[in-house]
C-alpha cells in the first residue's frame, strides 16, 4: 500500500505540466502556425532540438491554423462513406454542409472545395486557373495580388476550405500586416453572366456590418473589413483582420478532440447566445448604408462557428453570415429562411451534436436525431437537455429571443464535471529516470517562461494600432460634385417608364414641384433637357449616334464596349389585385393568402388560366391589365414568361385583345388591356366591386406603393419562399389583414429585399453613357449627382429605393 501512496513531486509536476499544456495550447490557438515560426526565430539554432522535445514532453495537440488544412466532416473515415448512403435530414445536412454546392462539375471527390486537385493544379503550374480534372476554378497561387480599397493583398498561403469558400493567409502590402482572405467562386456552369453580375453587386453592398451608432463593440462576431468583387474573374473575396479570423472551426475542433461534455456545451451555448443577443437586438449599418434593426445570422453551422482555446476553456466566434455567404448559392437552389427563431433552432441542433461529436451512428447506420430519446448520451444533464430541446422547438417552452434563452440558461444549476482524474488515483511511476524527468520538466518551465516574455514583446509590436485607411465617400451634397460641365445638354429615357414618372410627376417631392425642377435648382450649371423615347433600344441608339448625352433606364443588359452605366436607385414590379374593403373576406388577397407564384402568373398571362377557381380561389373570371411602358413589360417577359413561346402568346393577347378560351372550362374573358397604371388602379377595383371580375395587373412599386385600392402580392420564383414587396416598419410582413388605407405610414417597400434582389422582380435604375473621353462627361457627372445623399433623399420621396436602402 505504501508503494501506492501519492508522490508530492509527481503531483506538482503533473500540475505544472497541465498548466504549461494549457498555456501553449492558448498560444498555438491564438497565433496558429506562426508560433512554430516564432520559436525558430527567437530560439538560438543550437537549442532548436528543444522545440519538438518541448511539445512532446507536455503533449501539446491544440487546434491551430496548421491543423485547419483539408477540413472534412468531424467523423471517422468510414462515416463519410456512410453519409453518402443514408438519407440525412436536410436540417442536419445544412449544419454539416454535407451536400456539395456545385454539382455541374464532375469532381472526383464530389465537392470541388474539399478536393485536392485544384490545389495540385496550381502547384504544377501557377498560371493554371482551372482544375485539370473538372475545370472548376483552381485556388489562388502564392504571390497573387488583389487590389481593394484599403490596400493591395498578396496571397501567402492556401489554408483550406471553410463553408462556401476557401481560406488564405495574405499580406496587406500597404502596411505589411497579415490578414485572412476568404475566396468565393461564381462558376459559369451554375451562373449566367447576368446572375454573376447581380451576385457581385449584392455581395459588395452586403458583405460587412457595423453598429449603426458607430461604436466598436467586441462581442465575438467576425465581419469582413473589406469586400472585393473581382472585375475580371468569377470570384469575390472578403478580407478580415480580426485576430480570430483564422481560428479552427467547430468542425475541425471536434475532428481532433471529439465530443464535448456538459460544462463545455453549456459554455458554448452561453457565449453563442450572448453574441446572437447582440446581433438580433442592435441596429446595424450594412456596407451599402442600409440601417437594419437586428439581423439573423442565418448560417449557423459547424463551419461558421470558430473556437479558440484559452486559460478558462475556449472562446466561440461567429462568422460567415448568410447576408453575404449565401450570395453564392446556386440560382436554382431554394432560398434559405432567415429568422431569429431559425438561429435558435440551429443552435439547439448544434449543441445536441456536440455531445456526440458527429451526426451518424456507425453501428446502426443512421443519422442522430434529437427527437429520438435513445440518441441522447446518458450523461447529459437533464436540465441542460431540456434547455436544448426548448431551443430546437420540441421542448415544453419556446424561447422567443436569444436574450430570453440566455437568461434561462444562466438559471440552470451549475454541475461542472471534472475531466482530470483525482491525484489520489494517479499511479506513481517509480523508475530510475524519474529525477531526469523532473529535471527536464524544470528546464521546460524555465524555457517556457523565457518564451512567454519574448512572446509578450512580439505581440505588443504585432498588435499596435493599424493606420486607418479611409474609404472614398460620395459627396453628401449636390454642390460638392466636382467636374460638372457647363452648358445645355439633352438626355432621354423611355416614355411612361419609371424615370419619366418620378422626374415629371407633380407633388412627389413637395407640393407644386417636380424632381426635375429640384435637381435643376440645386445645380444650375448643367442645364438638362429631357426628351423621352419609345424604347430603351431607341435611347441607346441616340446615345451612340451622339444625338443625346445619356439614357436613364433599367434595361442594362449587353451594352457593348462603347457604353457604360452607373446604378443610382432601385425599383421593381409589383403584381396586384383588388383590395376591396366592402367585401374583404371574399377578396382575392385573402383567397390567395396574399401570394402568387411565377408559374401561376405565366399561366394567367398566356391565357391558360381564366378563372380564379382554377387556382383554388373564388369563381371569378380573370381580366388582365399591363402598364403602357416598355420597361415594365420587358422586365415581366424576361423574369416571368422567359421562354419564346410564352412571350409570343403574351404579345398576341396584347395585340389582338380578343376573348381567349380556357382549355379547362368554357369560361371566357378578354385579352390583355394596356392601361396607364393609375387608371388601372381604378379599373381593377371597379371590376371586382361592380362587375364581379377578379382583375390582375402589374406596375412599378414606385407607383403602386401607397395605393390602398389594390394589394401587391408576395411573389415566389420556382420553389423559393414568397417575398412581399412591402413590410411594416416594425419588421412584420404586410398581410391581407393589414389596413393599407388607415395604416399608411406604418409600412414601406422592403428595402433590403429590393437591394439584395431577394424580391424577384426588383431591378436597378442606371445612367447609361458613352465610354468616350472626347465627349463631355455629362452622363457620368449626372450619375454622381444622383448618388449624393441629398439626391438619394429626393429619389426616396418619389417612391424609388435608394442605393443604401434608405437615405441617412
Amino acid at each position: 500500500m505504501a508503494d501506492k501512496s501519492p508522490n508530492i513531486l509527481q503531483k506538482l509536476g503533473q500540475r505544472i505540466g497541465n498548466v504549461f499544456k494549457t498555456i501553449l495550447s492558448t498560444i498555438d490557438g491564438l497565433i496558429g502556425s506562426g508560433f512554430n515560426n516564432f520559436l525558430l526565430k527567437v530560439i538560438p539554432k543550437p537549442l532548436h532540438f528543444l522545440i519538438p522535445f518541448l511539445k512532446d514532453d507536455v503533449g501539446i495537440k491544440a487546434p491551430s491554423i496548421s491543423s485547419f488544412k483539408g477540413i472534412g466532416l468531424p467523423e471517422q473515415k468510414e462515416a463519410k462513406a456512410l453519409i453518402e448512403q443514408i438519407a440525412v435530414e436536410p436540417r442536419t445536412a445544412s449544419l454539416w454542409q454535407v451536400k456539395p454546392l456545385y454539382t455541374k462539375y464532375r469532381c472526383i471527390e464530389g465537392n470541388p472545395f474539399r478536393c485536392e486537385v485544384p490545389r495540385e493544379t496550381v502547384e504544377e503550374d501557377p498560371n493554371n486557373r482551372y482544375c485539370l480534372k473538372c475545370q472548376f476554378p483552381a485556388i489562388l497561387p502564392p504571390e497573387a495580388k488583389l487590389r481593394g480599397r484599403d490596400g493591395i493583398y498578396q496571397i501567402e498561403n492556401y489554408i483550406g476550405c471553410r463553408g462556401q469558400g476557401r481560406i488564405y493567409e495574405a499580406t496587406n502590402l500597404n502596411d505589411g500586416l497579415s490578414v485572412v482572405l476568404k475566396e468565393y467562386v461564381i462558376p459559369d456552369r451554375d451562373f449566367s453572366p447576368d446572375e454573376t453580375k447581380l451576385c457581385k453587386d449584392s455581395f459588395e453592398q452586403l458583405a460587412g456590418i457595423s453598429l449603426a451608432d458607430g461604436r466598436v463593440q467586441d462581442f465575438r462576431l467576425i465581419t469582413p473589413s473589406e469586400a472585393i468583387a473581382d472585375p475580371k474573374e468569377e470570384r469575390c473575396y472578403v478580407i478580415s483582420d480580426h485576430p480570430a479570423a483564422d481560428a479552427p472551426t467547430l468542425a475541425s475542433y471536434l475532428a481532433g478532440y471529439g465530443a464535448m461534455n456538459n460544462w463545455q456545451v453549456r459554455q458554448f451555448l452561453s457565449q453563442t447566445l450572448q453574441t446572437l443577443e447582440s446581433l438580433h437586438g442592435q441596429k446595424y449599418t450594412l456596407r451599402s448604408g442600409i440601417v437594419q434593426q437586428g439581423l439573423p445570422h442565418g448560417n449557423l453551422s459547424f463551419y461558421s462557428l470558430l473556437i479558440k482555446p484559452n486559460l478558462q476553456g475556449f472562446y466561440i466566434y461567429l462568422t460567415d453570415l448568410a447576408l453575404w455567404e449565401h450570395r453564392f448559392n446556386s440560382p436554382l437552389a431554394q432560398p434559405a429562411i432567415y429568422s431569429v427563431n431559425r438561429d435558435l433552432e440551429d443552435l439547439g441542433y448544434i449543441a445536441f451534436y456536440l455531445f456526440r461529436g458527429g451526426i451518424v451512428d456507425l453501428d446502426n447506420r443512421i443519422y442522430l436525431d434529437p427527437n429520438v430519446e435513445e440518441h441522447w448520451i446518458p450523461s447529459v444533464q437533464p436540465a441542460l437537455k431540456t434547455f436544448i430541446l426548448n431551443l430546437i422547438g420540441i421542448g415544453p417552452i419556446k424561447y422567443e429571443s436569444a436574450e430570453i434563452a440566455r437568461r434561462a440558461l444562466l438559471k440552470l444549476p451549475v454541475e461542472r464535471a471534472i475531466d482530470l482524474p483525482p491525484l489520489e488515483d494517479v499511479e506513481p511511476e517509480v523508475k530510475p529516470k524519474k529525477k531526469r524527468r523532473w529535471l527536464r520538466t524544470a528546464i521546460v518551465a524555465g524555457l517556457v517562461l523565457l518564451l512567454l516574455l519574448l512572446l509578450g514583446w512580439w505581440l505588443s509590436n504585432l498588435l499596435k494600432p493599424r493606420p486607418s485607411l479611409s474609404n472614398e465617400a460620395l459627396p453628401c451634397c449636390i454642390e460638392q460634385v466636382s467636374g460638372i460641365p457647363a452648358g445645355k445638354f439633352t438626355y432621354t429615357a423611355e416614355k411612361n417608364a419609371t424615370w419619366s414618372y418620378v422626374l415629371l410627376q407633380d407633388n412627389l417631392i413637395a407640393k407644386g414641384t417636380t424632381l426635375e425642377t429640384e435637381l435643376q435648382k440645386r445645380q444650375p450649371k448643367m442645364q438638362l433637357s429631357f426628351q423621352p423615347v419609345l424604347s430603351a433600344v431607341d435611347g441607346i441608339k441616340k446615345v451612340k449616334d451622339q444625338e443625346t448625352e445619356f439614357l436613364v433606364t433599367s434595361l442594362i443588359g449587353d451594352l457593348g464596349t462603347d457604353l457604360v452605366y452607373k446604378e443610382f436607385a432601385y425599383d421593381g414590379l409589383a403584381v396586384f389585385v383588388a383590395f376591396s374593403y366592402a367585401d374583404r373576406a371574399k377578396s382575392l388577397p385573402t383567397a390567395l393568402k396574399g401570394q402568387i407564384t411565377f408559374a401561376q402568373l405565366k399561366q394567367i398571362f398566356t391565357g391558360q388560366i381564366l378563372n380564379w377557381k382554377q387556382l383554388g380561389g373564388p369563381d371569378l373570371p380573370i381580366k388582365l391589365y399591363i402598364p403602357t411602358d416598355e420597361e415594365s413589360v420587358r422586365i415581366f417577359e424576361q423574369r416571368i414568361l422567359k421562354d419564346r413561346e410564352a412571350i409570343e402568346s403574351f404579345r398576341q393577347m396584347i395585340k389582338q385583345n380578343v376573348p381567349t378560351r380556357s382549355l379547362l372550362d368554357d369560361t371566357t374573358t378578354e385579352g390583355i388591356t394596356p392601361l396607364q397604371t393609375f387608371d388601372t388602379f381604378r379599373q381593377v377595383i371597379r371590376d371586382f366591386e361592380d362587375r364581379n371580375i377578379g382583375s390582375i395587373a402589374f406596375g412599378s412599386i414606385s407607383r403602386v406603393f401607397g395605393q390602398c385600392s389594390v394589394y401587391p402580392l408576395a411573389l415566389a420564383d420556382g420553389n423559393g419562399s414568397p417575398v412581399a414587396p412591402l413590410i411594416k416598419t416594425n419588421g412584420e410582413p404586410v398581410t391581407p389583414t393589414t389596413d393599407l388605407c388607415n395604416d399608411k405610414g406604418s409600412y414601406n417597400p422592403d428595402a433590403i429585399a429590393f437591394v439584395t434582389q431577394h424580391y424577384p422582380l426588383s431591378y436597378q435604375l442606371a445612367v447609361v453613357y458613352p465610354r468616350d473621353n472626347r465627349r463631355d462627361p455629362v452622363g457620368e457627372r449626372f450619375a454622381a449627382i444622383l448618388k449624393t445623399d441629398e439626391a438619394q433623399k429626393l429619389l426616396q420621396k418619389t417612391g424609388l429605393i435608394p442605393l443604401q436602402g434608405k437615405s441617412k
